[in-house]
């Protein structure tokens, strides 16, 4: 149950992070710094998510 919910999260994360940095969206009312950090932190989750170790 963990692992999907990281799984779900880190999409999600780099899904707001990606949405954030286009200048068309509504969610990009934050800087550019804090979008960068989404996508990093959402592929840091991802990669642990998909990881074999229990």
């Amino acid at each position: 149950m963990s692992k999907t919910a990281l799984k779900i999260v880190s999409i999600l994360l780099i899904l707001m992070g990606i949405a954030a940095m286009r200048p068309e969206s509504f969610w990009s009312c934050s800087a550019d710094w804090y979008a960068v950090a989404k996508i990093i932190v959402g592929v840091i989750a991802f990669a642990i998510a998909f990881s074999d170790k229990k």
